[in-house]
């Protein structure tokens, strides 16, 4: 259904009106002006009464046509400027509301005022909502759909600057024998204290940190190689053995461990994020093969080194 804009509805309510009041009007002086001629005995046709009645039927028009331009002015032309305000930032062009709107301290700038208030906390509201899909609750981590976010602009950027890309797939070794024995509380304060040893080692802007779900973390390195990355995965891993968090049922070590799966993309690799991240994940498989609390790193193009 196509909706009629306000200014038409207006225009034309008022032209309704307008013309019947001048109807009105225009009988009325008739009635009046005859009835008072008749009475004082003044002599008068047909053609002048009308004439008379047309004149002072003219003059009210003309006073209303006045008090419409003067509405068009000071008050509908302030509700268009509203209306232009609330769809611009409908369409996200954020900015304050035009002066000619707040200038009056009346109900309009009332409205006004209200409106960008309003439209200013629904901006933050959403914002926060933004950041927070993006944002792993327990660890402050980024979550799955931030990695894609950022996968889907690193990649493409990677291969035109012929720069390399590792990925590290982190899995925490024995984490439901932890959970079992120490409790889910304790597990989720295991998993935050991983998330903070992940921010101290990969201390780059660039470096993108995600928990994957559960017990597994991700982390992404622009222009990193394959050297360096297995550097960086063997620090974190260390860190997390000296931190010493004990873990009495993991039979691999009496601390909390992890394993690391390093995936590498050379120079000007075509290759996709779920093809790295399942290059990762099988060396991530390695690791866990061979007895975890180690680091296994793979190139893309099957090369093999284990550390």
């Amino acid at each position: 259904m196509r909706l009629i804009p306000i200014r038409i509805l207006f225009h034309r309510y008022i032209l309704s009106v307008m013309a019947c009041l001048l109807f009105v009007a225009g009988f009325l002086l008739w009635h009046q002006l005859s009835a008072l001629l008749i009475k004082q005995d003044i002599p008068v046709s047909n053609a002048d009464l009308l004439s008379i009645t047309v004149l002072i039927a003219t003059i009210v028009l003309l006073m209303l046509a006045t008090v419409v331009i003067l509405v068009q002015r000071y008050l509908l032309h302030r509700v268009h400027l509203l209306l232009e305000y609330v769809r611009g930032q409908q369409q996200g062009i954020v900015s304050r509301p035009p002066p000619a709107l707040l200038k009056n301290h009346d109900d309009i700038a009332l409205l006004t005022d209200e409106i960008h208030s309003l439209l200013e906390t629904l901006k933050k509201n959403n914002e926060t909502l933004r950041e927070q899909s993006l944002i792993d609750p327990l660890t402050g981590l980024g979550n799955r759909r931030l990695l894609e976010q950022r996968l889907n602009m690193a990649l493409p950027m990677t291969r035109r600057r012929m720069a390399p890309l590792s990925i590290l797939m982190i899995d925490v070794d024995h984490f439901k024998a932890y959970n079992d024995h120490y409790g889910h509380p304790a597990g989720d304060t295991c998993l935050v204290e991983i998330a903070n040893i992940l921010r101290d080692t990969f201390r780059r802007e660039t470096d993108i940190l995600i928990r994957l779900g559960g017990e597994e973390f991700l982390v992404v390195l622009l222009d990193s190689d394959e050297g360096p990355a297995l550097a960086l995965a063997e620090a974190m891993r260390s860190m997390l053995q000296a931190v010493g968090l004990p873990h009495a049922s993991s039979p691999s070590d009496s601390v909390v461990t992890v394993s690391i799966g390093v995936a590498t993309a050379k120079p000007g690799t075509r290759i996709d994020a779920e093809s790295l991240i399942a290059c990762a994940d099988a060396a991530l498989y390695q690791c866990k093969a061979q007895g975890r609390n180690r680091i296994l790193g793979r190139t893309v193009e099957g090369d093999l080194l284990s550390r």
